[in-house]
């Protein structure tokens, strides 16, 4: 009798459990891309970048023939992530620029690195994404005809397919 009632309880939380874990609700975020964290590592000259993200509807990333309207070469939509460079001068930051002199005047040369990050949608019902985009930034991550690279940091913007844009993030002051 004891042994039933012992099987019988254990059974009953067995089904509760069931059922209430059946009951739970996937994780929702807003549909446009939201960029959480970023951190950096050196490597030599290189920079490894990792971009933390979330997505509630699921649609970072493009597939390979992504190439026509709104995603064709030339298109602001071509690529997926864009990564901005800037400068300290004079206590202030500064779009990093090409100029040879090394002068950093106005000019259209501001240095940007823009990426085309792979289809990442997740397959199955429901399809928020909760991730991390690492990206090398190649050798030399810094300007190296500048007078002003020893103090950078790097802002960061993700677009998903539905063309919405995510929130700026920026890493923190990286020193050589």
């Amino acid at each position: 009798m004891i042994k039933s009632i012992k099987i019988t309880t254990l059974l009953i939380g067995l089904v509760a459990l069931l059922g209430m874990s059946s009951c739970l609700r996937p994780v929702s975020y807003p549909d446009e891309p939201e960029l959480t964290a970023v951190s950096y590592e050196k490597m030599g000259d290189s920079l490894l970048l990792s971009i933390e993200f979330t997505d509630g509807d699921g649609d970072v990333g493009l597939n390979e023939g992504d190439t026509l309207s709104p995603y064709n070469p030339g298109s602001f939509y071509h690529y997926n992530l864009y990564v901005e460079y800037y400068e300290m001068m004079e206590g202030q930051w500064v779009k990093g620029r090409l100029d040879p002199a090394g002068n950093n005047f106005p000019t259209a040369d501001t240095i940007n690195f823009q990426y085309r990050i792979q289809n990442l949608t997740p397959i199955g019902q429901n399809k928020t994404l909760k991730g991390t985009i690492n990206i090398t930034i190649e050798a030399p991550y810094y300007n190296p005809i500048s007078n002003h690279n020893d103090s950078i940091k790097y802002r960061i913007s993700l677009i998903d397919r539905a063309q919405n844009i995510s929130n700026l993030i920026e890493t923190e002051l990286i020193t050589r």
